[in-house]
């Protein structure tokens, strides 16, 4: 496959809406939640349940469609370079802790600002804790992932803004729009460009205010990209001994 990887990111032609998004119907396509970590170009690192939040899994698991979607992701790397995965499905208890625990700390960095205001912040990094079928959270559909890539010698590309980072320059197009970039932004543009274009390539949709967020069979990918219904509701995996009650 001849792509170019180093187009640059566009802007988003609309401002992200979880109200419209979330309207969207959902048509459950019942595909099986799979491990994400057997693939030589793919590791992961659960990044929360090293952290020990609640409900997370030492496993990083995603559907199916989205497993085969990321392999062929993988194909379009340079030479040497792999996906490092932070996360993909993730229970209503951990997504919990996550929004209750950004939410605190953008009230300690703004005390003057009012609930809805710490409210509409958190969103922008964490989705809304749900247990409504029709109005799930993208990672709790197992069609949402978070990643970066590593280089040949096992670093992290440059992005400039870290995993899970909150402040503006997380935003996936923040180096297409800043004037005068230094060289290390360049860099850090450059490879937002090289996961985007490869991401994109092969099905994933963005999400705008984070360069690590890919999207495919959820609410967040339809409405991104046009479908008229998503294929992921809620889901969780299923063991064979255990059960996860969330």
């Amino acid at each position: 496959m001849s792509v170019n990887l180093t187009q640059p990111i566009p802007t988003p032609k609309t401002a992200w809406d979880w109200n419209t998004l979330l309207s969207y119907p959902i048509i459950e396509n019942m595909e099986p939640m799979v491990a994400l970590s057997y693939h030589p170009q793919i590791i992961t690192r659960p990044q929360y349940a090293i952290q020990g939040l609640s409900g997370a899994l030492f496993e990083i698991y995603g559907r199916q469609g989205l497993q085969e979607r990321l392999a062929a992701a993988a194909q379009l790397l340079p030479a040497g370079h792999r996906f490092v995965v932070f996360d993909a499905w993730r229970s209503i208890s951990t997504q919990m802790a996550l929004f209750n625990s950004l939410s605190r700390r953008i009230a300690t960095n703004h005390p003057d600002w009012s609930e809805d205001q710490i409210t509409q912040q958190t969103l922008k990094t964490v989705a809304a804790v749900s247990r409504d079928p029709k109005r799930p959270s993208p990672h709790n559909t197992g069609g949402s992932i978070d990643l970066t890539i590593v280089d040949e010698h096992g670093v992290l590309l440059e992005m400039l803004s870290p995993y899970d980072d909150f402040d503006e320059t997380a935003r996936t197009n923040y180096f297409e729009i800043k004037a005068d970039l230094t060289e290390r932004e360049i860099s850090a543009r450059d490879h937002r460009r090289l996961l985007y274009n490869i991401m994109t390539t092969v099905g994933f949709t963005n999400y705008d205010e984070e360069w690590w967020h890919y999207d495919f069979g959820n609410q967040n990918w339809a409405w991104k990209s046009g479908h008229e219904a998503a294929t992921y509701g809620a889901t969780q995996p299923v063991f064979p001994w255990t059960q996860i009650l969330d």
